[in-house]
């Protein structure tokens, strides 16, 4: 999967092994739902994703050590298992350390339930 520039430039600025590990969440988050639009976004240092019916669901944000996967409306997404992290109001992450987190199963499960939360329409 052809990497674009700004992605590439974001990455410049980080490890080798977190630039790989946000390339590989990236790939799979495209491979995932093909239809997700990537937008880089400098000021807040992340790789966002909208999709064209859920807007926007989740963001990559490459830190010192490890990559974030920020789900907009994480709070409201079922994770019986406790993988998310965060206190605030909204937002959610999974914290990728490495190859075996950004697992696809894993990543596209949460990419699923985030894009058809996104879907629902909201309440009145």
């Amino acid at each position: 999967m052809t990497v674009p520039d700004d992605v590439e430039a974001l990455l410049a600025e980080h490890s080798d092994e977190v630039a790989a590990l946000t390339r590989r969440a990236r790939a799979v988050l495209l491979d995932g739902h093909p239809e997700l639009r990537e937008r880089v976004r400098r000021g807040w240092h992340s790789i966002n994703y909208a999709h064209p019916d859920a807007g926007f669901v989740c963001a990559l944000f490459p830190l010192a050590g490890h990559v974030q996967l920020v789900f907009e409306r994480g709070v409201l997404l079922p994770d019986p298992e406790r993988r998310l992290v965060g206190t605030g109001r909204t937002v959610r992450s999974l914290e990728l350390s490495d190859a075996t987190d950004a697992d696809l199963e894993v990543v596209v499960e949460y990419l699923d339930q985030a894009i058809a939360l996104g879907r629902r329409p909201a309440r009145a």
